[in-house]
């Protein structure tokens, strides 16, 4: 039997659910860094924005990212 899609209450969006300490929680710091050296992508000196940093902030925006936006993608 096919499911119903989960959708949020009218007017909510995943941002009222979810803070950024979630995400690290979720996503630890240990295993970011574990990718990013499997990957090649592991910083190589010392940065004012390391890359694990980068990773965090693109989670962040995959989460909280505007409706309008991706609506105007085609």
């Amino acid at each position: 039997m096919a499911r119903t899609g989960a959708r949020l209450p009218a007017g909510r969006c995943i941002a009222d659910y979810v803070s950024l300490g979630v995400v690290t929680d979720t996503f630890p710091r240990k295993t970011v860094d574990a990718v990013l050296q499997e990957t090649g992508k592991a910083d190589k000196w010392q940065r004012d924005l390391p890359a694990h940093v980068m990773v965090y902030y693109v989670i962040a925006l995959a989460l909280y990212h505007s409706p309008s936006a991706s609506e105007s993608v085609s």
